[in-house]
């Protein structure tokens, strides 16, 4: 313990003062399933972060990069931890060219500062303004540009997640349908890699890369092939009006009877989710007194030039009118944004609501969407099982949250046989099932990455090749890479 102690010391002189942390209340604070570090590194850029990689490839110390932590639910319990590296010094806005709609941040800088920082001079954000505090620095702009533009990702934690890692994750919600995935966003990025070098790869233009994408290489890597800096993304100006269509159906048959019409129609809306009570329950939806709310609804989120959204606003009513709809209601701008900000935070609200929540995504070919959910409703429904339900229609992905109370804690029982019975009729259709949040004690019973395809050979041939040791986020990872 002493010789480690004298590590940290050493390590504390080339990087600076006031980086690395070893007191009990910091080490418990960032503890991941339960594992305790050994210490806490607080780096401030990517040399300091190489210069802890660089120790810890000496010294055969294993790390965790570590964000706000929204995403440390996820993964396998890892195999060993020594060092955590927080993001949370390194929150600069780099480069913030709206002009040519890039933005360059580093890892630690929250999602919702930058939609804030990109909000217009009238206040107009992709994240509801008042929801943000405003620190009067570079963090959340105080002399607002009129930009007009954002970024156009919705994560899960919108409010607390980081950029590292929402990019780390691959974390996507609702409107990818629209505007796809963090790595189609991406356009260059800079990393420390396992050896400690500081790699950067593409730039601040689409067309940067000759041959092999490197930066879309640390998208969705989860911390296991580097540490992230920085990246610089492409921007989208902000639609000129932004609306909600929210009806409501006795039956789940119905409300996705309205998301394949509507995936079928010409329609391009932002998003189209099925949603059921419970989950309605969590959202801003709630408190509207013009909402029907009954067993399943259906959201559909439209963000383009008004012509365009009164046409599929119209044409999506119609549509739920001549399947048997219950109920409808429209909500538009401020009311638009908080609805699919509290979606967004739909995973944390029923975690706070259930005991020992499990959340996990079922994916699957689109054409099996109505087939693949309501066998998970049926069987859920047959076991008894309180969820939340968000289907994310068009985009072949459901999410579910269940209270994990129910099986006697760390006995598994019930909630494993679901899962497990929920991934096999996923896989037979060709599609997954990945865990996205669970008790420690129940992660060795679940498979936490459903069943690995063909790809796991390619990812443990670059998780060799790129970090021969092992220290990044050992076993947290895919087959336990």
């Amino acid at each position: 313990m002493t010789d480690f102690m004298e590590k940290l010391t050493r390590l504390s002189d080339r990087i600076g003062p006031n980086r690395v942390e070893t007191g009990a209340s910091v080490i418990d604070a960032y503890a991941v399933d339960g594992l305790r570090p050994r210490a806490v590194i607080f780096p401030r850029n990517g040399r300091e972060v190489s210069e802890v990689v660089r120790m810890a490839l000496q010294e055969t110390l294993s790390i965790v990069p570590y964000g706000s932590g929204t995403k440390m639910r996820m993964g396998n319990v890892p195999s060993r931890l020594d060092l955590v590296v927080a993001s949370s010094r390194m929150d600069h806005m780099l480069d913030v060219d709206t002009a040519n709609l890039t933005i360059t941040v580093e890892a630690g800088v929250r999602f919702r500062d930058i939609q804030a920082r990109l909000a217009t001079e009238e206040d107009r954000c992709y994240i509801p303004l008042e929801d943000l505090s405003k620190s009067g620095d570079e963090k959340i702009c105080s002399d607002r540009s009129n930009s007009g533009c954002f970024l156009p990702m919705d994560p899960p934690f919108s409010n607390t997640a980081t950029i590292g890692g929402i990019v780390a994750a691959n974390s996507s919600g609702p409107r990818r349908l629209l505007y796809r995935f963090p790595r189609d966003l991406l356009l260059g990025v800079r990393f420390v890699g396992p050896n400690g070098d500081i790699v950067g790869t593409g730039g601040k233009t689409v067309k940067n890369v000759s041959g092999y994408d490197i930066s879309k290489l640390m998208v969705g890597s989860y911390g296991s092939l580097g540490f992230i800096c920085e990246m610089t993304f492409k921007l989208l100006p902000l639609p000129e009006r932004m609306e909600t269509v929210f009806v409501s159906f006795e039956s789940l048959t119905d409300a996705m009877a309205l998301g394949e019409a509507i995936l079928d129609s010409p329609l391009v809306p932002a998003a189209v989710e099925i949603i059921n009570l419970t989950a309605c329950e969590h959202l801003s939806c709630r408190e509207r007194k013009d909402v029907s709310l009954s067993t399943y609804a259906v959201a559909v989120a439209i963000e383009s030039f008004e012509p365009a959204v009164n046409r599929m606003r119209d044409e999506i009513l119609e549509m739920g009118s001549r399947l048997g709809s219950v109920g409808h209601a429209c909500f538009a701008e401020e009311d638009h944004r908080r609805f699919w900000l509290t979606v967004s935070h739909l995973q944390a609200s029923a975690a706070g609501s259930f005991t020992l929540p499990v959340s996990f995504q079922l994916t699957y070919p689109i054409s099996c969407m109505t087939e693949i959910v309501e066998f998970a409703e049926t069987s859920l429904f047959e076991s008894h099982m309180e969820h939340t339900l968000l289907v994310h229609a068009g985009t072949g992905a459901c999410m579910i949250t269940l209270p994990g109370d129910r099986d006697g804690g760390r006995g598994g029982g019930p909630i494993v046989s679901i899962i497990l019975e929920l991934l096999a009729r996923c896989r037979e259709s060709g599609g997954n099932l990945i865990i996205r949040s669970a008790p420690p004690d129940l992660k060795p019973q679940l498979k936490m990455w459903g069943e690995p395809g063909p790809d796991r050979l390619v990812m443990e041939r670059i998780k060799r090749e790129l970090d021969p040791s092992g220290i990044f986020s050992p076993g947290r990872f895919v087959g336990g890479l």
